[in-house]
């Protein structure tokens, strides 16, 4: 197969391996190793990380697919959803595995290790299927990596938002203390707590990066250390 064939060719992936080459070209992993080395070299593709490459510039059409399985979440979804103007300084994807961060071209692509694993779909994006978090699980996960809380506030203006998706996610955590947190803040928001409540007599912060004092709320056995 010519060079110029092969790259028309793994410009349909979002990302390939030495593995994927070697199929297309029936040539031998040493072969392959060689000529990928070589179209490196030549800016032809961009390698990722050892024996992962590319010919793409964007960083979110392969980030989900450098550790299966995984998906784009907090700030990255947020900000694919226009649920927040922040521009993210990295893309964030969920794991269940931990993974270094890889830099990319002039990007880093963070991974989170997390065992919710749920709440994400396939999503067309620059001509190929990536794995994004829903608008609701964007929000939960948010929550428990500690995402500013005036910013998910804000992010729950989304007027695309399933709230009863939302609290039955919240709840799928098993984190009482997101679930008292987001049944207290949509309570003040929408009026509606959506089936949440506090599960225990312990009292939380209601803002996790706020200050340690503030009322206290018996309800929500919240102590409330910041305004929405």
């Amino acid at each position: 197969m010519k060079k110029l064939q092969l790259l028309k060719k793994l410009e349909t992936f979002p990302m390939f391996t030495e593995n994927d080459v070697a199929k297309i070209t029936n040539k031998s992993p040493e072969y392959v190793r060689k000529l990928l080395y070589r179209a490196n070299r030549e800016g032809l593709i961009k390698r990722i990380e050892r024996g992962k490459y590319t010919l793409h510039e964007d960083g979110m059409v392969f980030a989900s697919y450098l550790s299966i399985p995984s998906y784009i979440s907090l700030w990255s979804a947020l900000r694919y959803y226009n649920m927040t103007q922040l521009q993210p300084y990295a893309i964030f994807v969920m794991s269940p595995v931990s993974k270094i961060i890889v830099k990319f071209q002039n990007t880093s692509i963070v991974f989170k290790k997390t065992k919710h694993m749920f709440g994400y779909k396939k999503e067309r994006y620059a001509d190929f299927n990536i794995f994004m978090a829903e608008r609701e699980k964007a929000i939960i996960d948010s929550m428990l990596f500690k995402l500013p809380l005036q910013d998910i506030a804000e992010a729950l203006n989304d007027k695309e938002l399933d709230f009863e998706k939302l609290s039955e996610y919240a709840k799928k955590t098993k984190s009482i203390s997101l679930m008292k947190r987001l049944g207290y803040i949509l309570e003040k928001k929408k009026e509606n707590s959506y089936g949440l409540k506090a599960l225990d007599n312990n009292y939380a912060l209601l803002d996790y990066l706020g200050k340690k004092k503030g009322r206290k709320d018996s309800r929500w056995k919240l102590v409330i250390n910041t305004m929405l």
